[in-house]
């Protein structure tokens, strides 16, 4: 069965209350897991900052800051830095599970390294992101012989906690927006696997031959005797004039 663009739209207005049906559960469902199964994660950063040696020109700082920002972002995840951050803190983790906690933003136009902690406390998010700064940079000197590193921001705790995840409306239009897609496409796939004739053109695609005429549509049984009841003074009732009746192309009628 070919599909065109009209066929289409026919074919979403008979299948409508599947498709809406199939759209509000599903908005239904990532409203009921964004606000009752998924837990809150908040996320908290302190920033270091690459200085450079006053000793060199300042262009040769920046430069050199720069190719040293992605070994640190590096060293800052490490199982070292993390082992002591858990000794630290005295968290029920391994260090594995806390790295997967941890995030660093660097960039290679800045001497700026942001340390980012989720977690579903804000309070522990924040003791997080600040035991990595503050772990990396009282290490760095015995790691890399180097102490060009400034703690500039600390991760504070808001008054106002707001969770970066889940995101319930964000997550309630693409359920929408999925499962309408879905439902137009499971609409499609049933309709191509259903070898019903439906039409007159269904006939003429399948069998690939001209339309001779059509017999016309046939009444209930109770309207059939109902129609007997009432036969016209030709002595023909009109349920057997529209049984007989066959109608040609061009609207030509035998009876």
């Amino acid at each position: 069965m070919e599909f065109e663009l009209g066929s289409i739209v026919k074919l979403v207005r008979r299948r409508l209350w599947f498709i809406t049906t199939l759209s509000i559960a599903a908005l239904a469902f990532a409203w009921y897991i964004s606000y009752y199964v998924l837990k809150p994660e908040y996320e908290a950063t302190a920033s270091l900052l690459i200085q450079g040696d006053r000793q060199q020109q300042a262009v040769n700082d920046i430069v050199a800051g720069q190719k040293l920002v992605t070994t640190y972002g590096e060293i800052i995840r490490s199982n070292r830095i993390a082992e002591e951050v858990v000794k630290r803190l005295d968290l029920d983790m391994t260090p594995q599970k806390l790295l997967t906690k941890i995030k660093t933003r660097t960039s290679s136009e800045s001497l700026l390294t942001t340390v980012i902690a989720t977690d579903s406390d804000p309070k522990r998010a924040s003791d997080i992101a600040n035991g990595f700064a503050e772990t990396f940079y009282g290490n760095i000197r015995s790691i890399m012989g180097v102490d060009n590193i400034l703690f500039l921001d600390q991760a504070k705790v808001p008054s106002e906690p707001i969770p970066v995840t889940p995101k319930p409306f964000f997550n309630m239009v693409v359920a929408f927006g999925l499962a309408l897609v879905a439902g137009i496409g499971i609409s499609i796939v049933r309709e191509m696997m259903d070898k019903t004739v439906s039409s007159t053109k269904d006939i003429e695609l399948e069998l690939q031959l001209p339309l001779l005429g059509t017999v016309g549509k046939l009444k209930p049984r109770k309207w059939r005797r109902k129609l007997r009841r009432h036969k016209s003074l030709e002595g023909e009732s009109e349920y057997e004039k529209e049984d007989t009746s066959i109608v040609l192309p061009g609207r030509t009628e035998i009876s």
